[in-house]
């Protein structure tokens, strides 16, 4: 594609594939080949014309000075910058000497890819990966908990859709926040509310939207098993419980309702630190409104009884007689309706497999043979995965060779032998779903790469080839493979033509089915306690902000503060401001404390994704949570963080 410079300002089509449900489709503004502006269009309905300010500032990522541009080389203690193909020859050469001394599963891919499409993230690189035998990295930092926990009840079927909430009379928003991430949730909230629907927030903070809902229930993070299953007592024994919908579409209702009745509303109000009666209101608010719909937000994932809890309150609908209407089931991840089959381009592998979320102790741990080389990219796990110590440590150790592709230049760049400058979503092609909507979209860049940034897809075709494994496979091709797998998606011709096709979303029980078309509603789901420091009295939570995705947009933001309620810090003696230090036995945080009263009492808070820049010692919230993970899931406890806070001064 052409450039022009010294053009008058022109806008192209685009859609926005950053970790966030929304999934916008966008129009980039382009003045003398620079993104100057972004803005939201109708392509995609759910976009509505409008996008979050996170995106709209695109250009000051792409064109800033944090930006990696060339390549470059670690020489000692300092970076050399090279040429791609000096750059390439390393990487082949040293990734070839693993290979030969000690097989293909002694190099590892690292990437997460929630801010890619399927171009740029699980396309030529996953076919390259499983082509070579190396080992692979099961990307379980977030979403397989909650996958497990619906799929646990209902196999796959499919999710509502978010947009049914304008079809709903009552909405339990359970563990999101969409004033942060996914924020055309937003609107329809407050339609909701206008036209004389119930809102009920579920969440340990008040969150904008639990400011104004008719009901905010504020539980301790992990105790959403006893909260779901004291709404179940409540059905069983107030009559509310939908038995003949049971009885036709369910198996295991018993065993669910044996271990309903054991969490009264006393006991489970106790456990989560929450009134019995508010309890008892939100099971009846529930259970008198129809349409209704439960948004099961990703905070209900992050502890060790995630997916238990996501099971009990995907659980509710069934319970409760809820689905079969649209407006009405629940909202999880859209994902599954576009039915891509990623096998079909990017063929299996036998190699052994390792967890994301354990990457520090997989590291540290695994022989036969040990992880000798790691390529990085799509990710930020330094500012992303559990155990950060650990993390760091490992990808410091002496005879690791670590490869880092990366738009700019971040805390795990700092890590690596060798960086390579990668695109932004302006400077390639994609082609991109979404896990809170129902649209397909292609996009074509619309600016030149800054300096000599490579797409993942040139970058594999390069490394392949060097490595003995060529793959002629062009984009346009890898497009179209990946719409042939789905029986949903349209041709590649006419997602290249038209850039944006939305498609019907389901209903729950009327076009889309559990397995076999019942819930499984046994094995009833388990409450455990924390395992790791439960004698320490605070819980860290670090959910997302409205100023990043993840970790992306982080390499500008000042230094943060540890939100802490305003009577704990009292019994502490923290005043606003007060320096602190947060710990626990994997180590400790030193920040500057805000005093926060929309936090619960017990619960403290700094944001996910943080860079280590953002704190005085260079150590973020992710130091302090531990690398165990969901018994079902395998996927991170972040909410399972237990923590001491003390003046610092």
């Amino acid at each position: 594609m052409d450039f022009v410079v010294n053009d008058p300002l022109t806008w192209h089509p685009s859609a926005c594939p950053l970790d966030c449900p929304d999934g916008c489709s966008l129009e980039i503004g382009v003045h003398n080949g620079r993104v100057v502006r972004v803005r939201g269009t109708r392509a995609s309905p759910w976009t509505e014309g409008y996008i979050c300010q996170k995106v709209g500032d695109l250009g000051a990522r792409v064109h800033g000075p944090a930006r990696v541009r060339v390549p470059h080389v670690r020489r000692g203690e300092g970076w050399e910058p090279v040429t791609w193909d000096d750059a390439m020859g390393v990487v082949a050469e040293r990734f070839g000497a693993i290979i030969h001394a000690d097989g293909p599963e002694a190099l590892l891919p690292v990437w997460y890819g929630g801010s890619n499409g399927a171009l740029t993230g699980g396309g030529l690189d996953v076919r390259l990966w499983n082509r070579l035998g190396v080992s692979q990295c099961d990307r379980t930092l977030c979403a397989t908990n909650a996958a497990a926990g619906t799929r646990g009840v209902y196999g796959e079927m499919d999710s509502a859709s978010p947009a049914d909430v304008d079809h709903a009379q009552l909405v339990v928003l359970w563990g999101a926040n969409p004033s942060a991430s996914g924020i055309h949730l937003v609107p329809p909230l407050k339609r909701l509310r206008e036209r004389g629907g119930t809102l009920v927030v579920v969440d340990p903070r008040r969150t904008p939207l639990a400011a104004l809902a008719d009901l905010h229930v504020a539980v301790l993070p992990g105790t959403d098993v006893p909260v779901a299953l004291a709404m179940i007592h409540v059905a069983i024994r107030d009559g509310l419980a939908d038995e003949a919908w049971l009885a036709a579409h369910s198996v295991g209702w018993a065993t669910l309702r044996a271990a309903a009745l054991a969490w009264s509303p006393a006991r489970a109000g106790a456990e989560a630190g929450i009134e019995p009666r508010d309890l008892e209101r939100m099971a009846h608010l529930y259970a008198a409104a129809s349409p209704a719909l439960i948004r099961i937000g990703w905070g209900v994932e992050r502890t060790r009884n995630g997916s238990d809890s996501v099971r009990a309150v995907a659980s509710l609908p069934a319970v409760f007689g809820k689905f079969g209407v649209r407006g009405g089931g629940f909202v999880a991840s859209t994902s599954g309706a576009y039915r891509v089959e990623s096998n079909a381009w990017q063929g299996t592998s036998t190699a052994r497999r390792l967890n994301l979320s354990r990457l520090a102790h997989e590291l540290e741990t695994r022989r036969d043979p040990s992880i000798r080389g790691l390529y990085i990219y799509n990710c930020n796990p330094v500012a992303t995965v559990p155990d950060q110590r650990l993390l760091v440590e490992q990808l410091r150790a002496n005879g690791r060779f670590v490869v880092v592709h990366e738009q700019v230049w971040t805390d795990t760049c700092a890590l690596a032998d060798v960086v390579l400058p990668a695109t932004t979503f302006a400077e390639h092609a994609d082609l991109t779903t979404s896990y809170g909507s129902h649209t397909w979209q292609y996009f074509e860049p619309v600016v030149a790469p800054e300096g000599e940034s490579r797409s993942n897809h040139q970058v594999m075709v390069d490394l392949g080839r060097r490595l003995g494994v060529e793959d002629p496979m062009t984009e346009a091709e890898l497009a179209a493979a990946v719409l042939a797998s789905s029986p949903k998606a349209p041709s590649w011709e006419e997602l290249r033509m038209r850039r944006a096709i939305p498609f019907v979303s389901p209903v729950q029980f009327v076009s889309t089915f559990p397995d076999g078309g019942q819930a499984n509603l046994s094995p009833a789901p388990e409450h455990l306690p924390p395992p790791a420091f439960a004698e320490l009295p605070l819980v860290l939570i670090s959910p997302a902000t409205a100023r990043a995705i993840s970790s992306t947009f982080y390499e500008s933001a000042p230094a943060t503060r540890l939100g802490i309620y305003p009577e704990d810090a009292a019994k502490r003696g923290i005043a606003e401001g007060d320096r602190v230090r947060m710990w626990n036995p994997l180590g400790e945080v030193f920040v500057g404390a805000t005093l926060d009263p929309t936090l619960r009492p017990g619960v403290v808070c700094l944001p996910k994704g943080l860079w280590r820049r953002a704190t005085e010692n260079g150590w973020t919230s992710n130091a302090l949570i531990p690398g165990h993970v969901d018994r079902l899931g395998l996927g991170a406890c972040y909410n399972d963080a237990r923590v001491e806070v003390e003046a610092a001064r």
